[in-house]
């Protein structure tokens, strides 16, 4: 049997996502495992091993391995990163310390800002200053540099981070630095700012490369115990040598497993961008090109918002109050997941999350030692599964238990019963998942009255339609496999490498040249890159975006450019101005303008997963599909209005046909997801595998 297997992983907090597809039949399969927490190489190898077996393949037949992991994103939330070191110029040692000065809570006097990555101890300067044309004010004291790096060895540091002041115009004294500090401190990962972040702003160039050099052990050890899992004949993957093995990162891309080692802050918050990704692959494959996206996990929910089939991306973003600059798909993510826990506060209200059961103990139907009860506990007492499910196909479910946790813990001390209780619980999770939903659509000048809203996640399907009600949402799709679609973007997104580059200056008319020729060293780094990784030139695209803002502003917008298009530079100050309309309300087209900087990213395009159409139903449909019935309580859209309880058809999503349509309620199992069609809700099969649900207003 020849090698023809491609497949991908996504690990989560709750569960670990694999897929696996055969590029000669188009045939998928599908696993989804309990999360290893201990070693998530471990879980990821296991979701592997199970999706290639269902191929009737084994790790020899692989061709290509993506994966998204949140390794990275829980170091930092948890601050289980490496020992690290900041060294900077003499006189900015509290850099980190004192970051922006904004406030979170403006009229909070007592407010306590947490601790940075670095403790202040490991917060060393060095003489030697450049200006901010990159014109030497000071030679860089190399003395200063051998004396930090005694200090640091007296002290077990892991790694170590260098910025110095405009480096991103002249990154000698960095380099110099690194050098000597690598050769000082041979054990010790060493990141320069400008390896990372060529831009001004120095916090936040700052801050982004010590997450990189805070990261850098962890990611090595990890994807190093992947890398030998994935290749040993027994245990693990069996997978032959030389078969690539990439790694998502923010942004949407791929990253070769070397480049993820070297810069694992890329890899912050990967897993998500797979799921966006492949919601606007197979979105456009329904015809729908502008959607919200809703990733419900088990410990939360990651919301984004793609128009015209493109992912916005943002190059600034915070992850556990840690700004990082770098090239990130927008997504906002909120504790509200499968996992998240009820409770009730100190006035007595209900709430939800933002603390998870995680993987371990999990909700209380796991089984697993949970005893608060949690949004799941919730959906099973109201019926959306029993517990004769099998979540992901083999994990049991204790209906009594979690039917106690919530009587005992919400419904006996708000004075309710038990499914105005757990209906309560579902309320407010949608709440929260709604109000996160307007932060990338109201409040950023977008109606989502013209999206579609895409649930996924193991438990996005069970919430798209109450929250697209409450949002006026015409129109939900739930993709095929929601459950493992983080994974299956790993399988569709392509290479991407991200040159930025500050260039301060003040617009001109006739300052066309001059620009185009810091794009053309920029665009020559990509196509190199490209290159480097063996991309065909018919396969490779260029994007440029010129960075503008009004004089004055403190902050800019990234404006797209095509510069082989005539007049490209001339129409450059027309479209800030309608980017500026659109985004804030208002724009002063009299005003100068500044050009702030240049961004250029290299995309290496790869095959995508022609996923087979399915057949069209039968003149009598559904009979293959239909698997019984199940009393199921749904929450009313009138919070005062009663729980209403249905008799609801199930029907097993794989016997489902193009056409069949599908009248709420009711509800549509598969191994990676459950999706919950309400009352009045008119759900059509879609040749593309794609179940498109008009929602009853």
């Amino acid at each position: 049997m020849s090698a023809r297997i491609r497949v991908a992983s996504d690990v989560g907090g709750t569960f670990t996502d694999s897929i696996a597809y055969d590029e000669a039949t188009g045939a998928i399969t599908v696993s989804k495992v309990s999360t290893t927490p201990d070693n998530r190489a471990r879980g990821t190898v296991q979701g592997l091993k199970r999706a290639i077996a269902l191929q009737g393949a084994t790790g020899r037949d692989v061709t290509y391995v993506g994966h998204g992991t949140t390794t990275t994103t829980n170091a930092v939330i948890q601050r289980k990163g490496a020992t690290t070191a900041f060294i900077t110029n003499r006189g900015f040692r509290d850099l980190l310390l004192i970051g922006r000065q904004n406030r979170p809570t403006l009229f909070d006097i007592a407010i306590v800002r947490p601790e940075p990555l670095v403790p202040q101890e490991l917060c060393l300067t060095v003489r030697g200053r450049l200006g901010p044309g990159g014109e030497e004010i000071e030679p860089l004291n190399e003395d200063d540099v051998r004396e930090a790096a005694a200090f640091l060895a007296g002290h077990g540091v892991e790694a170590v981070a260098i910025l110095f002041l405009h480096s991103y115009a002249n990154p000698s004294h960095e380099q110099r630095a690194r050098d000597l500090l690598e050769t000082l401190l041979p054990d010790a990962a060493v990141c320069i700012s400008t390896d990372i972040n060529s831009e001004f702003r120095e916090y936040e160039r700052a801050s982004t490369a010590v997450l990189n050099a805070y990261l850098r052990p962890v990611m090595h050890k990890y994807l190093a115990s992947l890398g030998e899992m994935l290749a040993d004949d027994g245990e693990g993957l069996g997978l032959r040598p030389g078969r690539p093995v990439m790694v998502m990162d923010a942004a949407g891309g791929l990253m070769s497993i070397d480049s993820a080692r070297v810069k694992p802050v890329h890899t912050v918050l990967s897993g998500p961008a797979g799921g966006v990704v492949a919601s606007a692959h197979v979105a456009e494959m329904a015809g729908i090109s502008d959607i919200i996206t809703m990733d419900i996990g088990g410990t939360s929910t990651d919301i984004s918002l793609i128009r015209k089939g493109r992912p916005e991306i943002t190059r600034s973003t915070t992850l556990e109050t840690v700004p990082i600059r770098l090239p990130v798909i927008d997504i906002n993510a909120i504790g509200a997941g499968g996992g998240s826990i009820a409770w009730i506060d100190d006035g007595g209200a209900l709430r939800v999350g933002p603390m998870s059961a995680e993987a371990v103990p999990g909700p209380v139907c796991y089984g697993r030692g949970g005893t608060r009860p949690t949004v799941t506990d919730a959906n099973l007492v109201l019926g959306r599964f029993d517990d004769r499910s099998r979540l992901g196909g083999d994990l049991g479910l204790d209906a009594e238990a979690a039917r106690a946790a919530i009587e005992r813990e919400i419904a006996t001390p708000l004075g309710l019963d038990l499914y105005e209780a757990a209906a309560g619980i579902l309320r407010v999770a949608h709440a929260n998942i709604v109000r996160g939903i307007r932060v990338v659509s109201v409040e950023r000048g977008y109606d989502p009255r013209e999206f579609a809203l895409v649930p996924f996640g193991g438990a996005g399907p069970m919430h798209g339609s109450p929250v697209a009600r409450e949002l006026r949402m015409p129109r939900v799709m739930v993709p095929p496999t929601p459950g493992i679609l983080c994974a299956m973007g790993q399988l569709i997104s392509d290479l991407h490498h991200t040159f930025a580059e500050t260039h301060i200056a003040a617009y001109r008319e006739d300052g066309a040249e001059e620009a185009l020729a810091a794009i053309r060293t920029l665009v020559e780094r990509a196509q190199n890159h490209l290159a480097a990784d063996g991309v065909a030139m018919e396969r490779r695209e260029i994007e440029v975006k010129i960075d503008v803002r009004y004089i004055g502003q403190s902050y800019d917008l990234p404006i797209p450019v095509d510069i082989d298009a005539a007049g490209f530079w001339r129409g450059l100050p027309a479209r800030f101005h309608a980017a500026h309309e659109a985004r804030f309300g208002h724009a002063d087209p009299s005003s100068p303008l500044e050009i702030v900087g240049i961004v250029v990213t290299g995309i290496g395009r790869i095959d995508k997963p022609v996923l087979p159409a399915l057949p069209k139903g039968d003149i009598v449909p559904l009979d293959e599909a239909l698997k019984g019935s199940r009393r199921i309580h749904f929450e009313p859209f009138d919070p005062s209005a009663p729980v209403l309880a249905y008799d609801a058809p199930i029907y097993d999503r794989a016997g489902l046909r193009a056409g069949d349509v599908i009248r709420g309620p009711a509800v549509i199992e598969e191994i990676s997801a459950t999706t919950i069609v309400y009352p009045g809700d008119v759900l059509t099969v879609h040749a593309s595998g794609n179940l498109i649900v008009e929602v009853a207003q």
